[in-house]
């Protein structure tokens, strides 16, 4: 006979209760405690995948060049903007002139729940250059200039929905950058003239090749809460060393996003920590066909760093948690014992 059905003929509710209570309380006594007291950054965090992040990479440098002015830059101005749809996102292209042609940053929002006028950016430059004595040369991969830094914002956006933020999260491939930061400065010259609230800009770029020291260092420079961030989450989520810098270098993305250049906002950025000794920099050879040269581990750690120090920032709010499901089983337990005694 059932537990309902024996409650019923003894019309023991009480009882009932006071079991159904119990069994409750226990089920929930088994399940993991990390479960009950995990922060939803360690959630975010486990859904990078180093796979899905090689994948990016190697879709990106498939295009064959990612020049400026080029059909290829375009293919993957598309595909950027068709990975950032399939996760759910809003996006639009983010126009801009340069020389008298019109050209395009791609963004995808993440609205925020309690503060959706507060933006905070990440950021990568999507274009690609190689041999600067013939810019225009058709075979510019581009797989750790700047694949590996895109292909960690598409990581990131990947892992980031179905989470809740405080403030509205932008993720955004930068257009020709190689062209002396244009797209950034545009878009940073428009979200100033519009009054957005830019809170915080995180740039990745080149961030797939170690060097030859083995230590596995990045350098993060830029404004020191962010920066000093990142390397709290390196040491957390990562094995990676890091080399700080509080400095605005203004050879990537994030140099218009400065506190000293955008009121209001602040930014820093995270690169490979030996990029000048990159032998295939700015080369056709920029490859992942190119043998031990890119480091994929090395590169989703990094993107780790980054959307731990994002979601921080951004203010995940926490899912109901089974920590709540573990008091509100005490207070029934509680309830059914009461109604037991009576």
């Amino acid at each position: 006979m059932s537990l309902n059905s024996t409650c019923l003929l003894n019309k023991n509710f009480s009882g009932c209760i006071g079991r159904f209570c119990t069994i409750l309380l226990l089920c929930l006594l088994l399940l993991p405690v990390k479960s009950l007291f995990a922060s939803p950054i360690d959630g975010i965090v486990g859904k990078i995948s180093q796979a899905d992040y090689t994948g990016y990479v190697e879709d990106l440098e498939d295009f064959q060049t990612r020049y400026y002015n080029t059909q290829g830059n375009l293919d993957a101005l598309e595909y950027i903007q068709n990975a950032f749809l399939g996760f759910g996102l809003n996006v639009s292209y983010d126009p801009f002139t340069y020389n008298g042609s019109t050209y395009n940053n791609v963004v995808a929002t993440l609205p925020g729940k309690t503060h959706p006028e507060q933006v905070y950016i990440v950021g990568a430059h999507m274009d690609s250059i190689s041999d600067r004595d013939d810019p225009t040369n058709m075979n510019a991969p581009g797989a750790d200039d700047n694949a590996s830094g895109m292909a960690a914002v598409l990581e990131m956006a990947k892992a980031m929905v179905g989470y809740a933020f405080d403030a509205t999260i932008k993720f955004i491939g930068f257009n020709l950058e190689e062209k002396d930061l244009v797209g950034s400065k545009a878009y940073a010259d428009k979200a100033k003239a519009s009054g957005e609230q830019v809170r915080g800009m995180l740039n990745f770029d080149m961030i797939a090749y170690p060097g030859n020291s083995g230590a596995k260092n990045v350098f993060l420079a830029g404004d020191s809460n962010l920066v000093d961030a990142m390397k709290g989450n390196a040491l957390k989520y990562t094995k990676l060393t890091t080399t700080l810098s509080y400095n605005n270098f203004d050879d990537s993305d994030q140099y218009y996003f400065h506190s000293s250049l955008f009121p209001g906002s602040t930014s820093a950025f995270a690169i490979e920590a030996e990029p000048l000794n990159n032998p295939n920099y700015h080369k056709t050879t920029d490859s992942t066909d190119t043998s031990n040269y890119m480091d994929f581990a090395y590169a989703t750690d990094i993107t780790r760093m980054g959307v731990a120090t994002l979601a921080d920032f951004a203010g995940v709010i926490p899912e109901p948690s089974t920590l709540f499901c573990f008091l509100l089983g005490g207070l029934l337990l509680m309830v059914g014992s009461r109604g037991k005694k009576l």
